[in-house]
């Protein structure tokens, strides 16, 4: 649910220009107006003022390839065979069957920019070039896989100063919207940072009373105050959605916010990210959102803000959430958490059952039936206390297991033929 009114405004908007700033590794917890009391972030912590705090936001998966093949594609990355995190030297990308949102944009006149992190796949044909992107500019793996290079759009730099990527990132980011001015545009910023190896410029070395983490994290928060006022200055700001948030909890470093288990868990910790967006000619200052959500939404979100067509020719997993960016709420229905190819948890509602812990092989006190409402920090198990909940969530994760399962098999078949 929301604290506010749905505003509806006596005019249509037209189509927004889109910015999504896309964090690697930031907790829950890391941000100042989520609670951290050592990191400095005040202008993450502005879009929250001026806009809407998501405060049950999900990734659909605790790793970064299948999170951001979901968060592309509206689908649960085992749909789209991105289950696992890929490496440099595999042939395993982003098939050029699935569409993106940035493929869906581009047929409504969008120009689209990727600037940072990709993971889906380090072959050319997996590039976001060739998934709807006009631009790119980053690194196609995470930052401490080898050989560690910067792709600008097809040439390849070998000498990366991780350290600079930040404002590089950001400064093509503007570049972009400089260029594509005129609107609309998407920007798409999937950040290197805080992910290990951490690297930060110069002048944010030492700086914060949270480390070399902290230093790094108000290192990427000047940057979006920078690419925030330059909105401002080109006269953009208030037709433009601003989103911020990270593909899954935090690794060895960072704060889940006192939620259970870090990157890689389907616990809370690992897969409920923090996510603000501001948009000022539509969403309302302050607002805050409760209602369960998740990455797979913003694919069909972004085609009714936007009047695009979602894909009809093949299952979205992910729910219109433009009622709850405006103030309002979504029908209940399940949200499902993989790790690889084990269908880890389920929440529907106030409830959240977990059936497996991929990848750990200890089930012991399995499952586990939560009340995230009462106990987000998965304390205690009410299994023996509701066994109506525990049988209709069992029956949930059984039937959309077998759906998965039998859509993995026919991909084989085809494979094999």
């Amino acid at each position: 649910m929301s604290t506010t009114t749905p505003r509806t405004p006596t005019t249509p908007s037209p189509a927004p220009n889109i910015v999504l700033i896309f964090m690697d590794d930031m907790g829950y917890g890391d941000l100042s107006c989520t609670g951290s009391s050592l990191i400095r972030t005040p202008r993450m912590d502005s879009v929250a003022e001026q806009g809407i705090t998501f405060t049950q936001m999900y990734s659909a998966a605790p790793t970064c390839t299948p999170s951001r093949a979901a968060l592309l594609t509206g689908r649960y990355a085992q749909r789209v065979g991105l289950p696992r995190v890929i490496f440099p030297e595999e042939p395993e990308g982003l098939s050029h069957e699935e569409v993106t949102f940035a493929e869906m944009l581009g047929q409504q006149g969008y120009a689209c920019g990727a600037f940072g992190k990709w993971h889906l796949g380090a072959r050319r044909e997996h590039s976001p070039l060739r998934h709807g992107f006009d631009r790119f500019v980053g690194l196609p793996y995470s930052n401490d896989m080898h050989p560690v290079v910067l792709h600008v759009d097809d040439e390849v730099e070998e000498d990366v100063d991780q350290s600079t990527l930040t404002r590089r990132y950001t400064d093509e980011a503007m570049d972009f919207i400089d260029e594509h001015r005129e609107g609309p545009f998407l920007v798409y910023l999937p950040h290197t940072m805080p992910h290990i190896p951490l690297h930060v410029e110069e002048g944010f070395r030492g700086t914060s009373a949270a480390g070399t983490y902290g230093d790094v994290i108000e290192c990427l928060d000047h940057h979006v105050g920078r690419l925030l006022d330059h909105l401002e200055d080109r006269g953009l700001a208030e037709n433009t959605l601003v989103m911020i948030t990270s593909d899954n909890g935090p690794w060895f470093e960072g704060s889940t916010g006192g939620l259970r288990g870090r990157k890689i868990d389907t616990y809370e910790g690992g897969i409920r990210m923090p996510f603000l967006a501001r948009w000022p000619a539509r969403i309302d200052a302050g607002s805050v959102c409760t209602t369960p959500a998740c990455f797979i939404d913003l694919m069909p979100t972004l085609a009714t803000l936007t009047g695009a067509d979602c894909p009809e020719d093949r299952p979205l997993d992910g729910v219109d959430i433009t009622d709850c960016l405006l103030g309002g709420e979504v029908p209940e229905r399940p949200l499902f958490f993989f790790s690889h190819w084990h269908l880890n948890a389920v929440r529907r509602g106030r409830w959240k059952l977990h059936v497996d812990r991929f990848p750990t092989k200890d089930l012991r006190e399995l499952p586990q039936l939560f009340d995230l409402e009462a106990d987000p920090g998965e304390n205690y198990n009410l299994a023996s206390l509701y066994p109506q909940v525990l049988d209709e969530l069992h029956r949930c994760v059984e039937d959309f297991g077998a759906e998965i399962s039998a859509q993995q098999g026919q991909a084989e078949q085809r494979a094999r033929a």
